[in-house]
């Protein structure tokens, strides 16, 4: 394995971590702003921010699943 091969794994495990990190975070916080704002709208205080934080959650986990799995399923074609 040369040193180019390396370093091109290495930025591809850092792009992916960045991706997940990235996803993780938009989903929560945007649910979480979408329910704290319809809250404020309706005046019900932490319900629709806790049902959407849950919902953020949620598809958080469910879009990692997603990305690890066409991921892997790529890594297992090149070896």
């Amino acid at each position: 394995m040369g040193k180019n091969s390396m370093w091109f794994e290495a930025m591809k495990s850092f792009s992916l971590l960045t991706q997940l990190g990235i996803m993780v975070v938009v989903c929560i916080f945007g649910c979480g702003f979408i329910g704290i704002t319809i809250d404020k709208k309706l005046g019900t205080s932490p319900i629709f921010s806790i049902i959407f934080i849950l919902l953020g959650i949620a598809s958080a986990f469910v879009s990692l699943y997603k990305t690890l799995k066409v991921f892997t399923k790529k890594e297992d074609k090149y070896r």
